[in-house]
């Protein structure tokens, strides 16, 4: 089955299934059949909540029932620090 609840946490290493309801994510996506598509576009995640990664956990919460999550790929895109212009980001608010 495809997944489609994902929790997604931040420099939490050694996080177990045991540890993994008591750490807030630091961001948690549902996906539809159109965002597994290959051609998607990308998902857009909290920029403020994903500065400094050294680690990434995904937990799949939910994958519509299927006793088995399958993952044909996982591509993530991202920039290091020292290429990020902070000109280009917009207040908010």
């Amino acid at each position: 089955m495809n997944p489609v609840k994902v929790h997604i946490h931040v420099n939490r290493n050694n996080l177990g299934f045991e540890d993994i309801e008591d750490v807030d994510p630091a961001q948690t996506i549902t996906l539809t059949a159109s965002d597994l598509q290959e051609t998607s576009d990308p998902i857009e995640l909290y920029y403020v909540k994903f500065q400094r990664v050294k680690s990434l956990t995904f937990y799949i919460e939910d994958n519509a029932g299927g006793d088995v999550t399958a993952l044909g790929g996982l591509r993530i895109m991202g920039r290091t620090v020292a290429t990020t212009n902070m000109n280009d980001f917009k207040k908010q608010g």
